[in-house]
């Protein structure tokens, strides 16, 4: 005999178990009717194993005689009590059933199998119920989630409750043993302190303690670059050890660069021909929250220094009391720290070279490293000399040099050896020789070879090989070879852009234009035609900003001899400044960078003054007005320290002097009279290690070489 257990394992559904001890029920029931007595076993009914209780009763009732006179109506009644007990999940077809149930039929033939299914399911969660409809219409689902059911009637989910009713309570059980005994409480509060006893007699004072060291805080300007790649102020702070109100390089604890922001791309601009219009600026570029601004202005005078101080304020762009986040601008809510910057200088000779009223006149001022070269004259020697970090100076070479230019760690000049033949040489500081690199000029005049611009390994320079007419030459560093790169045109302002070279040209004195030598391809060519036609632009005095080269040139159109700029990354051209309108022109030269600015000598009429052009948004204005008030010398000698132009002008009344202008204060002052009423003759300005070095003429003592020291004193306030 089969159990329930045996049956499932075969795959056999919990509705096909319940049909199939219906059956078995009904043929016990039916063999009893017709008076067939199951097998005894022990003289006792063997009924089937799995057989009910009440089942079980009635066939050992009937069997001892116990029930007499059973008839089938009682018979149908004992099986249908049988199947509700055996058959739970049929009730609902019981209960549906239409009439009363009549006799059973006769036995059929078993038939075959049908195909295993199940009205009782599996599924992990209520979300992998499938959609209650007909095809599942009665079907149970076990909720392996929930532990519970939920069963498919009329086309809805209903959970089934399984809870039965509640069981009586049990009986109390018996009492417990004691538990053990807690633990102590916390410890009570202390009570009131008691009062205070009198006080003892004050000790001896203590010895004083030592001066603490000052700390100081320097700024200067940071030139575009590695650090602010559009510039910006570098700030550097530590402590005055030596004592000397000065920050030395082993003082400096800290560094920081304020930078300024970078603008948006300037747009395309119009074809070649007649020059199309400018394209639109591009969008400014925004700081962050976290960057730090800056803001330099002129200490208020109730601060100190002369009311010629300035305030260094430094804070966070993040709109801090209510100001604007990210506008690259420090506001007043924004500030974190103020410093007052005083700054003072001293001017003194740095050596007399030359006793006596004749002077050495140093020139062409150029530094390697720490150390200061500059040609001059001692009376005996006229040659190279130079003045290192410690301020003394010596003679490097003994002979005529012109047109000095620093090579990387080397000096390039035009020499005159013996033969009074002028040609390019090279002076090794690394070891104190000096040689000729070609005789490009035989005979007694020579080849006048200058402006000495490095490349890579490669100089170039502009030499003659005949009278009068100059090529492009270049020098290989390395393998030591000069050779003549383009003949008859006349090369001046030679500059290097990234590994390009650009200068003004004009084969054979011709039109004369902007050229290149670009290195990746050896060529050389003329890049950009200011002036179509026969006549020239003649650009002059070339400065670099970044890629824009700012130049002096003449279109050809009503503007006259203006400030121009050619960008070298599109190959466009446009007029930056037209400072004096009509056919005359203003005539820039002298041109300096500071910054976003470019400052320079013009004329806007009458008179030589010093003028700005502000890149940022293609603004100009005069400066200075010292030749409008002297009628003699305009501004010359352009020089950029930090935030200053320095620079030689005669205002009438002192004669030619050391004049300066502060580019954030926009103030302009005379640096010292030198020689009071004739002038100090000031040329070669130049910057140095922080300082300004010039030649000048004391009046006693000739023109020698001069400088300004500067200090300052830091202090927050």
């Amino acid at each position: 005999m089969w159990t329930d257990e045996q049956l499932a394992a075969q795959g056999w559904t919990n509705e096909q178990i319940a049909t199939y001890r219906a059956e078995e029920a009904s043929q016990v029931v039916n063999a009893v009717t017709d008076g067939v007595i199951p097998e005894a076993i022990n003289g006792e009914v063997a009924l089937p194993e799995t057989a009910s209780p009440v089942l079980q009763e009635t066939f050992e009732a009937r069997i001892k005689g116990d029930i007499p006179n059973i008839n089938s109506t009682s018979i149908s009644a004992i099986l249908l009590v049988a199947m509700l007990v055996l058959v739970p999940f049929s009730l609902y077809s019981i209960s549906n059933a239409e009439g009363t149930q009549g006799p059973p039929g006769e036995i059929g033939t078993a038939g075959t199998n049908g195909s295993d299914g199940s009205s009782f399911h599996l599924v992990p969660s209520l979300d992998g119920l499938p959609a209650c409809d007909t095809s599942l219409n009665n079907q149970i689902f076990f909720i392996a989630a929930d532990a519970g059911f939920q069963v498919c009637q009329n086309n809805v989910w209903t959970e089934i409750d399984l809870t039965g009713q509640s069981g009586l309570n049990g009986t109390d059980g018996a009492s417990g043993q004691n538990g053990t005994d807690g633990q102590d409480g916390a410890n009570g509060q202390n009570g009131a302190d008691g009062q205070d006893g009198a006080d003892g007699q004050n000790g001896a004072d203590g010895q004083d303690g030592a001066n603490g060291q000052t700390s100081l805080m320097s700024t200067s300007f940071e030139a575009p670059g590695a650090n602010c790649p559009t510039g910006g102020t570098r700030v550097v702070t530590g402590i005055d050890d030596n004592g000397n109100n000065a920050l030395s390089t082993d003082e400096i604890d800290d560094t920081i660069f304020i930078c300024n922001g970078e603008n948006g791309n300037d747009g395309a601009n119009g074809a070649d021909g007649l020059d199309g219009a400018d394209g639109v600026d591009g969008t400014n570029g925004s700081s962050t929250t976290t960057m730090m601004v800056a803001r330099l202005s002129v200490a208020p005078a109730y601060l100190g220094c002369g009311g010629v101080g300035q305030l260094l304020q430094q804070g966070l762009d993040d709109g801090s009391g209510n100001g604007i986040a990210q506008n690259g601008i420090l506001e007043s809510g924004e500030i974190i720290s103020s410093s007052l910057i005083c700054t003072t200088f001293v001017v003194n000779q740095v050596e007399d070279l030359n006793p006596g009223a004749t002077g050495s006149n140093p020139a062409d001022f150029v530094t390697i490293n720490s150390t200061l070269y500059f040609t001059a004259n001692n009376g005996t020697a006229n040659g190279i000399w130079s003045m290192n970090a410690s301020g003394n100076i010596s003679l490097e070479y003994s002979g005529s040099a012109l047109g000095l230019r620093a090579i990387g760690s080397q000096l390039m000049f035009s020499g005159q050896g013996l033969s009074l033949d002028v040609e390019p040489y090279v002076y090794d500081i690394s070891n104190g020789t000096a040689w000729q690199i070609a005789d490009i000029f035989p005979g007694a005049s020579g080849s006048f070879a200058g402006e000495f611009t490095l490349i890579g390994t490669t100089v170039f320079f502009s030499a003659r090989d005949s009278a009068g007419v100059y090529d492009l030459w270049a020098y290989d560093t390395v393998n030591f070879t000069v050779w003549k790169q383009v003949a008859n045109i006349q090369p001046t302002g030679l500059i290097a852009v990234n590994s390009d070279l650009y200068f003004s040209a004009g084969p054979n004195n011709g039109n004369v234009e902007l050229w290149k030598h670009e290195t990746a391809t050896n060529a050389t060519f003329m890049v950009k035609d200011i002036n179509p036609g026969l006549l020239s632009s003649s650009p002059q005095h070339l400065a670099l900003m970044g890629t824009t080269i700012y130049m002096s040139a003449n279109a050809g159109t009503t503007y006259g001899t203006e400030l121009y700029a050619y960008e070298t990354t599109n190959n466009s051209t446009w007029l930056a400044a037209d400072i004096r309108p009509g056919f005359a022109g203003s005539s820039p030269s002298e041109l300096v960078i500071l910054g976003t600015r470019i400052y320079l000598q013009a004329t806007s009429g009458s008179f030589f003054e010093m003028w700005a052009y502000e890149t940022t948004n293609n603004s100009f204005w005069e400066v200075t007005n010292i030749q409008s008030t002297s009628g003699l010398g305009g501004p010359t000698e352009l020089t950029v320290r930090g935030y200053t132009v320095f620079f030689a002008a005669d205002d009438g009344t002192t004669g030619e002097e050391l004049w300066a202008h502060h580019s954030i204060n926009e103030t302009t002052w005379q640096v010292i009279d030198l020689n009071p009423g004739s002038g100090g003759l000031i040329y070669k300005v130049h910057a140095h290690e922080g300082n300004v070095y010039f030649s000048g003429d004391d009046g006693v003592e000739g023109i020698e070489l001069w400088r300004l020291i500067f200090s300052r004193t830091v202090s927050f306030v």
